[in-house]
């Protein structure tokens, strides 16, 4: 199911429900995708995931979708301030949830967690971001972008693919930015790229204090892989995965770590639950 959410920020954002017809499993998943994406890149992934799962889709107010008007801002603690509101609005209470987020959507996932009162049991972080090291020049570009975008389009692909991503190692990643630079909106994407750029991930890490995973990619150039072992060493007991690339990261292969990850909690729960009737039964 479809459908905008309204939010106290002001903000519309489309949101796609999946309802597994015969579920296996009463958690539900809040799905934040990266910055500009769209869900054709997340296909495999969440038809894998929606077999088990209940899902939100949410996509973030600088995608093409959202409902937002020139007085709303384009920075990690706007974006942030949605998906808490969002949370906490549409996630009943009770009911056991995780989130994941992938590129900027990790990174709001990350910032959400201690604003949070209805806790995720889980938080899942996929090619995190600490920082968006866009450059100046860029930035400047941008100022430009609702007058050059469209053509500057095929230069934009020409350059991702003959600078900076390696199509033999990581083609999905380079049809990933394709399919994000043809639906983006340029003057959203070009405010974007300006708000976002002065972040800096500090103190938010520490605080998450539920079980973790931290999910990298070694040979994606778009993303740091030191960035993504330091974020994942900055939160207590959480886990460490590279699946080396964005097609592994955004198969079904990535739905099933997953579903690996959130049956490990419920294992870890039930072990807790035995030890502590165990405790509780011995004589004083």
């Amino acid at each position: 199911m479809a459908e905008y959410v309204s939010l106290p920020t002001g903000v519309e954002l489309l949101t796609v429900v999946f309802s597994p017809p015969e579920p296996r499993d009463n958690t539900a998943i809040l799905f934040l995708p990266g910055f500009v994406s769209i869900i054709e890149n997340f296909r495999e992934t969440l038809i894998e995931l929606t077999r088990t799962y209940e899902v939100y889709y949410v996509e973030t107010r600088e995608k093409g979708s959202a409902r937002i008007n020139g007085r709303h801002l384009f920075t990690v603690e706007e974006i942030t301030s949605d998906i808490v509101h969002f949370a906490e609005k549409k996630i009943p209470e009770g009911i056991p949830w995780v989130i994941v987020g992938y590129s900027l959507g990790a990174t709001i996932a990350a910032e959400s967690f201690s604003r949070l009162t209805n806790r995720p049991e889980a938080v899942i972080l996929i090619e995190p971001n600490a920082a968006f090291p866009f450059g100046r020049g860029l930035r400047l570009l941008t100022r430009f972008a609702p007058y050059i975008y469209k053509p500057l389009k095929p230069i934009l692909k020409w350059y991702m693919r003959t600078f900076i991503i390696d199509t033999k190692e990581d083609l999905e990643m380079y049809l990933i930015y394709c399919r994000n630079i043809d639906t983006a909106i340029p003057e959203r994407l070009g405010a974007a790229v300006r708000q976002l750029a002065p972040y800096r991930m500090d103190e938010c890490l520490p605080g998450i204090s539920v079980p973790s995973l931290v999910v990298v990619t070694s040979k994606d150039r778009l993303h740091n892989h030191d960035e993504g072992s330091e974020i994942a060493r900055q939160i207590k007991g959480s886990s460490y995965l590279d699946m080396a690339d964005n097609t592994r990261t955004h198969s079904a292969e990535m739905a099933q770590e997953i579903e690996k990850f959130i049956s490990s909690l419920a294992q870890r729960q039930a072990q807790e639950d035995l030890i502590s009737q165990d405790t509780s039964s011995r004589p004083s």
